[in-house]
Order: structure tokens, then sequence, then C-alpha cells
């Protein structure tokens, strides 16, 4: 069954989320703007807690190295002992992991409980229970180790009515009334528009946010990065692979277009692939910060090249049913692969989740730069939970709590910091003076990655001619032949896009026959484009 399945099943689901969010109640861009004085008070480590295996090696020592990086105390770190497997049944899950957690959370006070009349799952009668009225805890950090599937129970189920689960997803739920198994229920915390700590909805509600990959050396990367990147800022590209999907897909295409434009809107250079197929092995993809595309179902293309490697701090999310079924083997599907290649998050899916109920990546993105944290953003832009999400990297990680652009760094960083600045002192749908003040800013300054990323602006917005004058401008300029190599592979795919495919061949043999050039990873994506045309 694929990813899209069916507006059909998705009626009945969506009519079982409304049912859903009853039972719960039982139970650009403002970031920018805040003061950095005001970020303490937004601080959800004194609100974390971390869970680890430990059966399972380094699970303890990678939740007390992940404490002490972030200054989170030492009685939020609960053991507890799971199967070392990726999966557990769903009586293992409730004896080994939801009933002992439920029962710290009270012992330990940070969960103040009512007793209260909610609706039995089962019975569907009123019946009293006990449910969370106050909490101090409202992150979960789950360490390597613990399984993060649950194992379907019940046998040849309706579609959208599936039992099985993130074990992520399910402790969303922890303080809240049990719901029924069956199927999604829908997270009240769904765009909403405010951080976490601000929505008193739902008391019992959590974010879970999972520290896992696929050894433990990439998982205290993955904390490092996160938060040295924090300091800065992140910088880089967004790239994004469209998939040309049109009827039940175009939902995703839609997130993907979205991102795009807000990405360009807040001054992030944005390389879109508008082609079908995946971006072809070795494919140029320098400082990728932000990746988004689908839909393949084994990690492949210039991701997974051996030359590509993301910037540090970088979030990515390849859309799949089963993106993240294996997130700690190295090259199967997408998530561990995507974290084995440098990413410091990434979000998948560990069984079938059916498109809409997935993240949104218009949404995600959108709460990222509006400075939400990492597990914030990920479950604000996911409409469901007891479901299939994943969200892999340090759920505390901010990549833009200052704001783009509000720092300058470096080299490259500088020019990143340069372009974001630009863009966003020149707003607006027509970007004719933006492209003026960069172009000329590049001229002056001797900078022709600034031309480049200027290119890349003209071509996201369908202006080949032009971005192949801007990038011809560049290229001549530059002495790097990777950077040389980089601007001509885009120079011919741009003369492909204008039916000039002359013109692309004698510049993709070019790179070719060069000395220096063809020794580069990158002259097998020229010799694949070359044989292309």
């Amino acid at each position: 069954m694929g990813l899209m399945t069916h507006k059909r099943h998705l009626d009945t689901t969506m009519a079982k989320l409304t049912l859903g969010l009853l039972l719960l109640t039982g139970g650009l861009l403002s970031g920018f703007s805040q003061e950095e004085e005001d970020a303490p008070a937004l601080d959800l480590s004194g609100e974390t807690v971390v869970i680890y295996n430990p059966e399972y090696s380094q699970s303890r020592e990678l939740a007390q190295y992940y404490a002490e990086k972030r200054g989170i105390a030492a009685d939020h770190l609960i053991g507890l002992d799971c199967p070392i497997d990726d999966s557990m049944s769903r009586q293992q899950f409730d004896q080994m992991i939801r009933k002992p957690l439920f029962e710290t959370f009270v012992r330990r006070g940070w969960w103040k409980l009512i007793r209260k009349d909610v609706k039995d799952p089962q019975s569907g009668k009123e019946v009293p229970a006990m449910v969370v009225e106050e909490s101090s805890v409202r992150v979960v950090a789950l360490m390597r180790g613990i399984p993060f599937q649950i194992r379907r129970d019940a046998q040849n189920p309706q579609n959208a009515k599936e039992d099985e689960a993130s074990v992520d997803s399910e402790l969303c739920l922890l303080g809240l009334a049990r719901q029924p198994l069956a199927g999604a229920l829908r997270n009240p915390y769904f765009d909403q528009n405010m951080r976490f700590q601000m929505f008193q909805g739902t008391p019992g509600l959590m974010l879970v946010g999972r520290l896992d990959a696929p050894d433990a050396d990439t998982v205290k990367r993955m904390i490092d990065d996160a938060i040295s990147t924090e300091k800065l800022g992140l910088r880089g590209r967004a790239v994004i692979d469209l998939a040309q999907k049109t009827g039940a897909y175009q939902e995703g295409e839609d997130w993907l277009t979205r991102s795009a434009i807000l990405f360009r809107e807040q001054g992030i250079p944005v390389f879109i692939d508008k082609e079908e197929s995946l971006i072809p092995d070795h494919w140029p993809l320098p400082d990728t910060a932000l990746y988004f595309g689908w839909y393949s179902s084994t990690v492949s293309g210039a991701i997974a090249s051996p030359s590509f490697r993301f910037m540090p701090g970088a979030i990515a999310c390849h859309l799949h049913s089963f993106s993240g079924a294996a997130l700690r083997a190295p090259d199967q599907h997408w998530v561990g692969p995507l974290l084995r290649q440098g990413a410091a998050a990434a979000l998948g899916n560990v069984f079938e989740p059916y498109l809409s109920l997935t993240v949104h990546f218009d949404v995600l993105n959108k709460r990222l730069l509006e400075g939400y944290t990492l597990v914030e953003s990920s479950w604000n832009a996911t409409p469901v939970l007891s479901w299939m999400n994943v969200v892999c990297g340090d759920p505390l990680y901010r990549p833009y709590a200052k704001g783009p652009g509000s720092s300058m760094g470096e080299g490259r960083a500088r020019d990143y910091a340069l372009y974001q600045g630009t863009a966003r002192r020149l707003p607006g749908t027509d970007s004719r003076e933006l492209k003026k003040t960069l172009t000329e800013m590049a001229e002056t300054r001797s900078k022709p990655h600034l031309l480049e990323l200027t290119a890349m602006l003209s071509a996201s917005e369908g202006k080949n001619v032009e971005a192949i004058e801007l990038l011809e401008h560049a290229e001549s300029l530059y002495v790097l032949a990777p950077d040389k190599v980089r601007a001509l592979i885009n120079l011919a795919d741009l003369y492909r896009r204008e039916g000039k495919k002359e013109r692309a061949a004698q510049i993709l043999r070019q790179i070719t026959e060069d000395a220096a050039m063809k020794k580069l990873p990158a002259v097998s994506a020229a010799q694949v484009l070359l044989q292309q045309l």
C-alpha cells in the first residue's frame, strides 16, 4: 500500500480524528523579532526527561552525555529495561515503557492527577479515571536503545485503522486518558501558533524526540552539531527535490513548493530539482543545511553519494512510507543514511502513515524559522498522534533561535549571512532590486559565490536566462576546480532547460576533458547529464 492511500480511507480517518479530539480534551515570523534575553523563559531543558535502555550498549552513556550538554538534571534520567530490538509488541510497550513511566512521573511529583469521568475506548461508557491536571515535564528525549516500533496486534485491520505505531508517537499521549488503539488521533498541538510552553489546552500532552542513529558516535555528533550550530544559527542552502506528482499526491508537492517559497522569502538560497527522478548521483550540493524531498524507498541519488556531506546542524527529510523503518541501519530507507551523511536531524515513518497524516513540510519549516525547537516544530507540523512518526535529533535544538541573518560568521557562512540580510531588507515578490543589490555587492567585494547564490534565486523563479548570465559571471571568477565544475554543471543544466542542448553538451565535454575537473566526483554527474542530452 502506498503512502498516498487514499482519500476514501482518509475520510473515515478524519471522522475518527474529530472524535479523538474530544477524547484528548478529557485526558516572517514572530521568532525573528524575539529578543535574546527572552530565550531563557522558553527554555525547555528543565521540562525534559531522558529515557535510556540500560541493556543496550552505550545507551546510558549517551543519556548522560546529552543531559550534561543540555543542563538536564540527573534525576530527569530514567532507565527502562526494554528489548534491544528495534520493535516490541503492544503488551511489551504497556508493561515495559508506558506503565513504569507513568508511575515514575507521578512518584517524582512531575504530574498532578485528578479523578475525572472519561469515555472508555472499549465500552464507550463514561468511567472514572485518573488524568493529568498539571505537568512539569513536557518533553521526552528517547536515547538510542529504546525500541521505536510497536508491532501490529490486530489481524487484517481496515485501512487507516491499524494499531501499529511508533513508540515515540504513543508516548506523546502518556499523560492523557487511554485512547482507542486503532487508527490515529488528532494532535491538538497541530499548527498551533505558539510555543509549546504557552500551549495549555491539553495538560498531559508531551512532545517526544529521539537521539538515535546507526551508531553511538553519530548520536554524539548530532548532539554536538545541534549545540554548536545554535551559537551562530544554521547557515547554508536548502535543497528541494520535487517528484512532479499529481492527483492524490499533489499535497506533498504543495508542501515542498510552499517550503521553497518560504526559504526564498527568508533569504535562504534554495536549489529546486524539478525532475521526476531524484537528483543524480554526485550532483554538487555544497553547504546543504535543509533537505526535503520524495519519493524513493531507499536512499539514492546525490544525497547518497560518498562525496556528499550535510552542513553541521542540517535538518533533512525524505518523505516515504517507511523512511524510518530501519533508522539504525546506515544504508536502508532514509533516516539512518541521512544521519550517516551528516544531518543533525531527520524525520521519518516507521510504518505506512498515509500522506495527509505525515509531517507537513511547510508548517515544519515555518516553525523552525520562527525559532521553535526541533521537537516543537516537528509535532506542530504533524496532524496526528498514536501513529507512525519519529523525530530523530536533539529535541531541544533551535537552529534559528536567533533568527536568520542574526550573525555574520566567516568565509562562506558570511556569504549566506549577507544574502539573508539583504533578502530580508528587500522583501516582496519582485526580486529585481534584491538581485541588483546582491550582484553589486558580489562584484565590489569580489564574491563569485554570492553571484552563484543570486543565480540560484533566478533559477528558482524560472528565470533561466537571467540565471545563466549570473552563473557564467561567477564561473569566470572562480579559481578552485570544485567551484568551477559546480558552476559549469548547473550552467549546462540551465541551457538544457532552455532547449540549447548543443551548448549544454559543449560545457559538459569541457568538464569531462579538463585534467583538474575530471578527477572530481562531480564529473560523473556531468557524464550522466551528457548521456541524457
